[in-house]
């Protein structure tokens, strides 16, 4: 019995050494629990599971992992964290997952996942909701699908879905079965416009509507209403 849990030890340990020398980029997988079957190609962890590379941390309840195609299988509570260079933080739940640590890709879903996304060089913290979270490049880009929701200080929008770039801190919605829909508010007047297209660009704090436009703006006071034409 010694000898063979020796034995799983020594082989788990090699593979972890040569994994992380082919992408030059260590990546730790840990667990309360492991077990390792068919010869190292699958390895099962519970309780406390985590996989590390990089900026990227994935916990999870528990996880499997495959060698031979990098996924990893996430289930329960599964959590991502990611700490961008530029100061940005990302941070997503959901209740499983399934990642490729070698192409940066994969999906998570089930129980209302959300995205949590701490814009660079602001104080400003969007949330975005949806049934389905699908992820490139390790965060560069996310697309939401289904009953997307996007929440922020000074408004909401909800759309068929939404694709989260990274690079220019834009978030670009259009229309699937409905059209997306903006709602806003700031002080004494709130506003509601919806479009085939509509785009939400962070750093310019702008928000651009393209195709078939409608919309209104509702003051609470005229007080201050000034109109220039």
């Amino acid at each position: 019995m010694i000898k063979k849990i020796s034995s799983i030890i020594c082989v788990f340990f090699v593979f972890s050494f040569v994994y992380a020398a082919e992408q030059k980029q260590r990546t730790e997988i840990v667990g309360d629990k492991m077990i390792v079957k068919d010869k190292g190609q699958i390895a099962y962890f519970k309780g406390h599971a985590s996989v590390k590379r990089g900026n990227y941390n994935i916990t999870s309840n528990e996880m499997t992992y495959y060698r031979l195609t990098d996924d990893v299988d996430a289930k329960g509570n599964v959590k991502f964290l990611v700490n961008n260079d530029d100061g940005s933080v990302i941070k997503a739940n959901a209740s499983n997952a399934k990642y490729n640590t070698k192409l940066l890709n994969g999906k998570m879903w089930g129980d209302n996942p959300v995205v949590e996304y701490h814009v660079q060089n602001s104080t400003e913290t969007i949330f975005l909701y949806m049934d389905a979270l699908y992820l490139n490049d390790n965060f560069e880009s996310v697309k939401a699908v289904d009953n997307v929701r996007i929440i922020s200080s000074s408004g909401t929008i909800t759309s068929d879905n939404a694709i989260l770039k990274k690079a220019d801190n834009s978030l670009y919605m259009e229309k699937d079965k409905n059209k997306p829909q903006v709602n806003v508010w700031q002080e004494d007047k709130q506003a509601e416009f919806k479009a085939d297209e509509i785009s939400l660009l962070y750093n310019e704090k702008t928000v651009r509507m393209n195709k078939n436009v409608e919309g209104k703006i509702i003051f609470e006071s005229l007080d201050n209403l000034e109109v220039k034409q």
